[in-house]
This record gives structure tokens, sequence and C-alpha cells, in this order.
């Protein structure tokens, strides 16, 4: 390799780096209402934390040697945050909205500090994939849960049902259920109602705008939820998800 192109590729990476956060800027702050500078740093830090953080090649290789999945990794991109995020709890008492084949929850299981996992998801599935057979995602969900040495338990049902029956307390949430505005506005604030004082609150897809009207999409459901929680919730992360944290009330 010639000593330009040497010099070059550093400044190419940074260019693209600059171009993505610019981007994201154009098509997140326009959707929001308020602490507009806020949501603006957070965005260019994500951007910039996650762009130099150390491989997770021998991460997700491990996982994927202890435990069985059939389809793709959607979450261990997210490892790096996470650890940031969780790892300075005292203890994780954790749910989350939506397990798919269980990767986030083995991953949270194998944290030193957690004590509880629950999941709740209807391995049902929708349009968004159909050729996925959720039977098989199910039995991979249950049977990576076994393998942890932690408390965990599994509800295949819909969020709207377990929120209506559930009378605990959790101090890590995780919502990523379905994709559409009402139903990912409707476990934003049922997770609001159960989460501890303190308690970590993570949403995927805040950059996921399949659908053509925005206000069909997960970001506007988060985004106004923030609005009416703003004074309850501080911004710790922005990038593919957004991490709250419950103030005290």
């Amino acid at each position: 390799m010639s000593q330009v192109v040497k010099k070059l590729i550093p400044n190419i990476f940074r260019l693209s780096l600059i171009k993505r956060i610019i981007n994201k800027i154009k098509t997140i702050l326009p959707l929001v209402n308020s602490n507009k500078s806020r949501f603006f740093f957070k965005i260019i830090q994500g951007e910039y934390y996650v762009k130099f953080q150390p491989s997770l090649v021998n991460e997700i290789e491990y996982f994927k040697k202890k435990y069985k999945f059939n389809y793709d990794d959607w979450f261990s991109y997210n490892i790096n945050v996470w650890k940031k995020v969780l790892n300075s709890l005292e203890e994780i008492k954790y749910l989350e909205i939506g397990s798919f084949e269980g990767r986030s929850a083995v991953f949270v299981g194998e944290l030193d500090n957690t004590i509880e996992v629950t999941c709740v998801d209807t391995f049902q599935g929708s349009n968004e994939h159909p050729d996925i057979n959720f039977d098989l995602v199910y039995k991979n969900c249950s049977d990576n849960l076994d393998k942890l040495n932690k408390s965990h338990n599994l509800f295949k049902n819909t969020s709207h049902n377990f929120f209506l029956n559930n009378n605990k307390k959790f101090n890590v949430i995780y919502i990523d259920g379905s994709h559409f505005f009402s139903d990912v506005k409707e476990d934003f604030i049922n997770s609001m109602e159960c989460l501890e004082d303190n308690g970590i609150l993570i949403c995927d897809d805040f950059y996921w705008l399949l659908w053509n009207k925005i206000e069909l999409n997960p970001t506007l459901a988060i985004l106004e939820c923030y609005e009416n929680f703003k004074d309850n919730l501080d911004i710790l992360f922005i990038n593919n998800q957004i991490v709250f944290k419950k103030k005290p009330s």
C-alpha cells in the first residue's frame, strides 16, 4: 500500500463518519420538540463512541458457541454500549419486551451483577420477517435462557397482557417488540410504570424509519414519550438505540 493511500484512509473514515452524523442530525432533530441541543450532542457523541470501540469478534464467537441461534444477529452491535451502561449498576433486575432468540437476554444474564432476567415475546412475528420459523425461534430462546445460571422467566404473550398482570419492578428495561408507533408508545408508558428510580430504559430502533409515513415509526413514538416524560428522564446515549435513566421522583 502506498504512503498516499495510507494517509488518505483515516481521512476517508472521518469523512464517512461526519456524513453519517449529519444525515442522522438532519433526520432526527426536526422531529424533536425540546432539548434539541441535548439530542444534537448525544447523536455526535454516540456515533464517535461506537466508531472507535474495540472489536467484538471474540465475544460474538463466545455467544455463538455457547448458545443456539439460527437467524441474523441484530444485537451484538450494541454490546460495548450496554457494557458501558450496565456494568456500573450494583444489581440488574432485567425485563425485555421482544426477545427473539434471546441474544440480548443471555448477554445480560451473563453479567455478574444480573440477578434476574424476564423476557416477553409473542413469538408470532410480523410481516417484516415472513420467512422466519417462530416455533424454532421460541425453542432457541427458551433453551438459551435455560443455559443461564440466573433466575429467568419467559412469557409467551403480548406485552399488553404482561404489563396488565405485572406487579414487579425492574431497574433495566429493554423495548424491542413491535415496531409500530402505537405499540412502542404503549410499551414505553407501561415500562415507565414499573421502572425503578435511577433505572435504565433502552429503546431499540431509534433510527429505524422503515415505514413510509414517519408517524408510524418507533422513532416518533419514542420522541413523543420522551416529551411527555422529559422531566423524569435523562438521555444517556443515542445511536441505533436510545438509552434513558429515570430520575428519582
